[in-house]
């Protein structure tokens, strides 16, 4: 399934999307240990956590993630949009747990 389709069907917020929204999501990744994420997440995934600082971006250019959903409604620092738009990583938000998205994606994917 697509991004742009995920985004859609999960409702998600955008923070800053880029135009390649019609990559395939390999599948969903939750994890908030940021060298867990580095060593686990496929290419391709859509990371679901509650980390809202910058070195997220980091993490998901070195892994080439689809993108990063920040849920339970966390907010991103204002250096992780700018670092967002900089490096052209996809970033959303959601008021939903990662439980809830991961079980709708389990079903999508």
């Amino acid at each position: 399934m697509t991004l742009r389709d995920m985004i859609e069907e999960l409702e998600l917020c955008p923070l800053h999307l880029t135009d390649e929204l019609d990559v395939e999501v390999s599948a969903p990744y939750c994890g908030d240990l940021l060298s867990d994420v580095l060593a686990h997440i496929p290419p391709q995934g859509m990371w679901l956590t509650i980390q809202g600082h910058v070195n997220i971006i980091a993490v998901a250019q070195l892994r080439d993630v689809a993108c990063v959903v920040l849920v339970n409604g966390m907010a991103p620092d204002p250096q992780t949009i700018a670092k967002a738009k900089l490096q052209e990583i996809n970033l959303c938000g959601s008021e939903k747990t990662s439980a809830e998205l991961c079980m709708r994606l389990a079903n999508m994917l």
